[in-house]
């Protein structure tokens, strides 16, 4: 880890996001898995990846204006975990067109041009009031995606916002467990 590490390429985007829930597509997912990685996602929180999407959720159910900073790096950054409240790290690969995709439930997605590559990508958040219904559409909350070469070192374990008073949220296990724990199949 080098901490004189800078991103060699940065741009912020403006995402509505609705439903909690955020998605990161490098364009090789596939839209039929996002629920299941919602089901993931909620089950371990705060995300969950196949390598091809990752799916975030939010303490906020909604940010119509979520500013979300997106920075690359060429190796993996000095940590800074101290100055946010929701960390998350996940397997993410950039096809060809070298495109980052931002979407959430009901609105439009936003892109970002991102050199293809697999990546591991560290999903940061901030400014939040309340799990849930935040008070407004607008509460403003920011996040920041951190992408680094993937090297296959180990990702880093979740962090997530404990809000005064309440503390974090449980997981949500998961609709599709077996009675042996294991995940099943529908047809």
């Amino acid at each position: 880890m080098n901490a004189q590490t800078s991103p060699i390429l940065e741009s912020t985007v403006v995402l509505a996001m609705d439903y909690g829930q955020f998605c990161l597509d490098g364009g090789l997912g596939d839209i039929d898995n996002e629920m299941e990685l919602l089901d993931q996602a909620q089950e371990q929180q705060p995300s969950a990846g196949d390598g091809t999407m990752v799916v975030v959720v939010c303490p906020h159910q909604n940010n119509f204006e979520m500013s979300v900073n997106v920075q690359v790096f060429d190796c993996r950054p000095a940590g800074d975990r101290s100055q946010w409240q929701q960390v998350s790290e996940d397997h993410l690969e950039i096809d060809a067109p070298g495109v980052l995709s931002l979407s959430s439930p009901t609105t439009e997605p936003v892109t970002v041009a991102v050199p293809h590559g697999e990546y591991v990508v560290e999903v940061s958040g901030r400014g939040f009031v309340n799990y849930g219904w935040p008070g407004s559409t607008t509460p403003g909350d920011v996040w920041r995606l951190r992408l680094w070469p993937d090297d296959g070192s180990v990702l880093e374990p979740a962090q997530l916002w404990e809000m005064p008073e309440c503390g974090t949220p449980e997981n949500i296990p998961s609709s599709m467990d077996g009675s042996d724990g294991s995940v099943t199949g529908g047809s």
